[in-house]
């Protein structure tokens, strides 16, 4: 798979992921209000904005930060130096659209009650795998073209 190309890179990241964000707040919908919501609870409106919001917003200023390691890979830096940022970078990554999709699943652990569930947890790893992929590719090669 040729990861290099800007446009599907940015479908990769941080697209995809927020994306799946939205799927499992489209497709999970009723199990979320049955598992979360509360009439007339203070706050309740905060961790729906952040999954939302404030979590498509960080994936897409780590993307930046991605980006930037690339570039630097490709302007000479070694590899491994790169690469001491990229991983953690990449994990940090994973767990904020994981965090988020778990989030609006309702109940992520009821994977054979709910097709629903089901599909949302086959989106993330999708999405999540691709971007595995692209990030080792970044590993492997250096940043170099």
């Amino acid at each position: 798979m040729n990861t290099r190309t800007p446009v599907i890179s940015m479908l990769i990241f941080p697209f995809a992921p927020v994306v799946v964000i939205f799927i499992a707040l489209q497709l999970c919908e009723e199990i979320w209000y049955a598992s979360y919501y509360m009439p007339g609870e203070d706050g309740g409106e905060v961790e729906p904005a952040v999954a939302l919001f404030i979590i498509p917003m960080l994936l897409s200023v780590i993307s930046l930060l991605l980006g930037g390691l690339t570039a630097l890979g490709r302007w000479g830096v070694p590899g491994w130096l790169t690469g001491l940022a990229r991983v953690p970078l990449a994990i940090i990554a994973l767990l904020l659209s994981l965090v988020a999709t778990l989030f609006f699943m309702g109940q992520p652990q009821a994977i054979f009650m709910h097709w629903q569930v089901t599909l949302t947890w086959l989106a993330w790893l999708g999405s999540a795998g691709v971007f595995l992929v692209q990030q080792w590719d970044r590993l492997r090669n250096g940043g170099s073209v």
